[in-house]
Formats: structure tokens, C-alpha cells, sequence
């Protein structure tokens, strides 16, 4: 059996017993953070992918807040009054790059709301919707989220409010975020590794090609 013909015999068993890639998926915690009122700025570590643990593929980053919107009306005259009232509240995702993930926004306070004559802070509406950030991190941005330590995130949420009312009523907002955290997903394929049984099947293999190709060169001698 010539040389090239025996390599060619070795590489057909290497391919037999090669293990074919698999898809992996490992997922990290995101930490909560306390209630909060808003504008406010929360950092929290993001888990690295080690790259020794196969190809990246894809990223995936989800982060929910519940947000809670109140407001008080004041009333300084001795009839009663109405003001329209807003009160919108967003939540954004970015990464200490500068890089913004995603955001999400909602409509806490909508309406009109009516304030009896000379009153004092009273409370006209509350409102909890919860915010949920969901973001496919591009791949532009995989290198930055490689590695075995961590990366900063910045989660914001900001808060607007608007009164229009008559004279002599004043409107007052208190948003809060209660933390319910998230996960970052890190989608992977996983490198082709044989198994130990594999190798001892492959020597196995290489020993009965070189006794077929020492036995054929003595007979070409007889």
C-alpha cells in the first residue's frame, strides 16, 4: 500500500469518529437592586462568555423593573378643580462602552383628575406597570463581552410628568423602580472534541491498516 494511500486510509477513520459540533447554551443572573425613586442610574456586572468554551453565536440580554407612578393634588381655592395629568417613565439598557442594548418605555398616568376645595396633597392616582428590557446584543459587540471577568452594565430609568390645570392647583409625582432583575444568555457552539474511546478506536484502526499494508509489500516480495 503506498504512502498517501495509507494517509488517506487514516483520515477516513479520523472523520468516522469525530464528534460533530453541538449547540450550547449557558445563562448568567443579572443582580436586583433595591427600590429606587427615579432619575436613576443602577450598575450591574454582566457575566463574560469564555471563549474556550466554543464559537459565540449569539447574545441575548433581558431585564424587567417594575415602576410605580404616583400623583398628589393640592387645591387652594374653595371650589372644586380639575387638572389633566402624564406621567411616562423609560427604562434603558447600555454597557460602559457607550453602547445602548435597549430600552422600553410606558404610560404610568393618563387623565383627568379632579381636586376638592381647599385641599392638601391628596393622592389621585398609582400606578405599577413593569418595564422589561430584551436585547440581541450585535455582534460588532461580542469581543467586548468575551472573556473570564465581567462587563458594566447601566440600567437607566427616567421619569416625565405634565400638569395642566387652573389657577390655584399643583400637581406632585413620586416614580419608584422595584428591582426584579434579569439574565444574560450567551448561545454557543461547542468545539468538536473526541471522546477517549474514540482515540483507542482509532489506534485500533491505524494498527489493522499497518498490518494490511505490511502484509501486502511481503507478498509483492514472494
Amino acid at each position: 500500500m503506498k504512502l498517501k494511500s495509507l494517509a488517506f486510509a487514516v483520515g477516513i477513520a479520523a472523520s468516522a469518529f469525530a464528534l460533530p459540533a453541538m449547540a450550547a447554551v449557558q445563562t448568567y443572573t443579572i443582580g436586583t437592586f433595591a427600590q429606587s425613586v427615579v432619575d436613576f442610574n443602577s450598575v450591574q456586572t454582566l457575566q463574560q462568555f469564555d471563549s474556550s468554551l466554543g464559537t459565540l453565536n449569539s447574545i441575548t440580554i433581558s431585564y424587567a423593573t417594575d415602576v410605580v407612578g404616583t400623583a398628589w393634588l393640592t387645591n387652594s381655592k374653595a371650589s372644586n378643580k380639575q387638572a389633566t395629568l402624564s406621567l411616562d417613565a423609560a427604562l434603558q439598557l447600555s454597557v460602559n462602552n457607550g453602547a445602548v442594548l435597549g430600552s422600553s418605555a410606558a404610560s404610568l398616568i393618563s387623565g383627568t383628575y379632579s381636586a376638592a376645595g381647599k385641599s392638601t396633597g391628596v393622592q389621585v392616582a398609582e400606578v405599577t406597570k413593569t418595564l422589561t428590557v430584551t436585547s440581541s446584543v450585535d455582534s460588532s459587540l461580542f469581543s467586548y463581552f468575551t472573556g473570564t471577568g465581567t462587563v458594566d452594565g447601566k440600567f437607566a430609568l427616567s421619569a416625565v410628568s405634565n400638569a395642566e390645570s387652573p389657577s390655584g392647583i399643583t400637581a406632585d409625582f413620586l416614580t419608584k423602580a422595584q428591582g426584579l432583575g434579569g439574565t444574560i444568555t450567551y448561545d454557543y457552539t461547542v468545539a468538536a472534541v473526541p471522546e477517549p474511546e474514540t482515540y483507542g478506536m482509532l489506534l485500533l484502526g491505524l494498527g489493522v491498516v499497518a498490518f494490511a499494508a505490511k502484509r501486502k509489500a511481503r507478498s509483492a516480495k514472494a
